[in-house]
C-alpha cells in the first residue's frame, strides 16, 4: 500500500486484533536516489531539450520495484492472502510477482477508476477487486466478473477510545477550487453561530493561502498523518465532508463520524441511502440552506445508532468482506 499520510499505521493496529501475521510491502519515491551522475544528466537534457518529463519518473518506478522486488524475495512460503489497496501504485510486474507468492490476491481501489484509470487495465490480475466508486461498478460490472462493491470504514482497534467532545468544527482535506466558495461560506456560518471551525485546506503554492487569507482558513503544506486525524475527529463536535466530484462514493470521514458518534455535515447525497443515516446527525447540504438550517440541526439531539448497524462498517468486518471465500 502508499505510504500517503502514515494511513497503513491505523492498518498495522488494527490487523494486529486479528489471527494474522502481517507482512507490510510499500509503494513510495521517498528514498529514490539517482544510480550515477549520467542518469542525472540524462534527466536534464531530456527534460530541458526534448519536453521529456517521465524520464525520472520511469527511473523512480523502476526504483521502487527494485526495492519491492528484493522484499518479496526474503518472503520464502506462500501467503494465504495478499491485500493491494490502490493497487493503480504498482507496475504489472509486481503485482505478478505478488499473485505467485499468494492463494488469493485481492485489490482495493479506494479511488475512482475515471480518475486513475490504470487500475482498470490491472482488474484481471486479481482474484477479487473491489471498488468503492459506486458508479464504477455499475459501469464495469459486466465486464468483470471479479469486480465488487464494497465502502470505506472505520477503524476499531481501540473499542474503549474515549469520545472526548469540543466545541471545534473539524476538516481536513485538498484544496479543490470547485469547493472552496462552499467551504468558504459554511465557515462563516459556524462562527457566526458561536463554534470553532478548524478548517485545514493542503496546499503546496504560495498564492493559494494569499489570496483566501482572513476566511478562518488553515492552509498547510504537509497533511496530518492519519492517526493525528483520527484524533482531531474523535474531539470534534461536528466533522465537515467535502466530496471530490471526480469520484461518487463516501469518503472515511463519514464512517469515522459515525463511530465516534459525532454530527456530520457533508454535500454528499450518497449517504442518505444508507442505514446509518439519521438525519439529526447527518445533514446534507444543498444550495437552499441558511444558517438557520444548519443551527437547528447542530441544535437537535444526537440519534446514537444501533451497534448492529455500525459494526457492518468497522474495518474487522470490511476485512472479514473482502477475504471470505
Amino acid at each position: 500500500m502508499p505510504r500517503d499520510f502514515n494511513f497503513y499505521e491505523a492498518f498495522v493496529e488494527n490487523l494486529k486484533t486479528t489471527e494474522f501475521e502481517i507482512e507490510l510491502l510499500f509503494t513510495s519515491n521517498h528514498d529514490f536516489r539517482y544510480k550515477n551522475p549520467k542518469q542525472k544528466v540524462t534527466n536534464f537534457l531530456r527534460k530541458t531539450f526534448l519536453g521529456d518529463k517521465n524520464y525520472k519518473q520511469n527511473l523512480k518506478d523502476r526504483f521502487n520495484d527494485d526495492a519491492l522486488l528484493k522484499e518479496l524475495s526474503k518472503i520464502r512460503k506462500k501467503v494465504d492472502y495478499t491485500l493491494v489497496i490502490r493497487p493503480d501504485y504498482f507496475s504489472t510486474e509486481i503485482l505478478q510477482k505478488l499473485k505467485e507468492k499468494t492463494n488469493k490476491l485481492i485489490a482495493y481501489q479506494w479511488d475512482g477508476l475515471e480518475r486513475y484509470p490504470k487500475a482498470k487495465k490491472l482488474i484481471p490480475l486479481f482474484d477479487r477487486f473491489f471498488l468503492f466508486d459506486v458508479d464504477d461498478y455499475e459501469r464495469y460490472k459486466s465486464n468483470f466478473q471479479n469486480i465488487f462493491p464494497i465502502t470505506n470504514f472505520y477503524f476499531d482497534f481501540d473499542k474503549n477510545l474515549p469520545k472526548i467532545t469540543n466545541n471545534e468544527v473539524f476538516f481536513i482535506g485538498s484544496f479543490i477550487e470547485s469547493r472552496i466558495d462552499k467551504i468558504v461560506h459554511l465557515t462563516k456560518i459556524i462562527v457566526n453561530l458561536g463554534l470553532n471551525p478548524t478548517i485545514n485546506l493542503l496546499a503546496f503554492d504560495d498564492e493559494t493561502p494569499r489570496k483566501y487569507s482572513g476566511l478562518g482558513l488553515n492552509f498547510i503544506t504537509t497533511g496530518m498523518t492519519y492517526l493525528e486525524v483520527l484524533e482531531k475527529v474523535r474531539q470534534a463536535a461536528v466533522v465537515l465532508d467535502f466530496a471530490n466530484s471526480v469520484h461518487n462514493g463516501l469518503s472515511f470521514r463519514t464512517f469515522e463520524a459515525t463511530y465516534f458518534s459525532k454530527k456530520l455535515i457533508t454535500n454528499n447525497p450518497l449517504v442518505s441511502k444508507y442505514d446509518f443515516y439519521h438525519p439529526n446527525n447527518i445533514l446534507v447540504l444543498d444550495q437552499s440552506m441558511g444558517e438557520e438550517d444548519i443551527k437547528q440541526f447542530l441544535s437537535a439531539d444526537y440519534i446514537q445508532i444501533d451497534d448492529t448497524i455500525k459494526t457492518k462498517y468497522s474495518f474487522t468486518n470490511w476485512l472479514k468482506t473482502v477475504l471470505k471465500d
